[in-house]
């Protein structure tokens, strides 16, 4: 089955993927290309990078030290300024960081977007996350199983308020119910 097959049997028959290009910058390009283009894919790495601090840099350290290989990155890192070049290196060039868990959540913040991501591979309630969720637009990603990001689209919509989406992600519908009671 295709991934748009897939897509429509989970979330309807009116929904489509706007596929971004897999050269490490998919997330990033997903964004921009849901809010227009602007920011750019190198601007929303730029934020990241602004945003990481000293307590980023002994976090993404004790991650690595947990035994994850895709913070291995973190090695050649020896302090702030060198993590924060290493972040801003743009897609398609050696030593691009994809988008982890702080990207994604501080791209939701300075945006001011919840994120719903539907994660091929997860189960269950499992595949979908909410990030975010307090925002008054959403943007919706597929993640594929290779860690690779989409732009999930309905009828040429890009972005969405929580109300429209809370049936797949009911931590945007809470959000709506007490922005309702408001």
């Amino acid at each position: 089955m295709s991934r748009t097959a897939t897509l429509r049997k989970v979330l309807g028959e009116d929904w489509t993927l706007q596929f971004v290009p897999a050269d490490g910058d998919c997330f990033f390009a997903g964004v921009s290309k849901a809010l227009g283009g602007e920011p750019t894919t190198q601007q929303l790495r730029d934020d990241v990078a602004d945003a990481c601090d000293d307590d980023t840099l002994d976090s993404l350290r004790a991650t690595r030290a947990a035994g994850l290989p895709e913070y291995d990155y973190i090695d050649d890192c020896d302090d702030l300024d060198a993590l924060r070049d290493r972040l801003r290196v743009p897609g398609g060039k050696a030593r691009c960081i994809w988008a982890d868990d702080f990207a994604i959540r501080t791209i939701a913040a300075i945006q001011c977007v919840g994120i719903a991501i539907l994660d091929e591979s997860a189960r269950g309630a499992g595949r979908f996350v909410a990030i975010g969720a307090g925002a008054a637009q959403v943007i919706v990603l597929q993640r594929t199983r290779r860690q690779h990001y989409n732009l999930v689209v309905r009828r040429d919509q890009t972005t969405f308020a929580p109300a429209a989406i809370s049936a797949h992600w009911p931590a945007f519908a809470r959000d709506a119910v007490a922005d309702a009671r408001r």
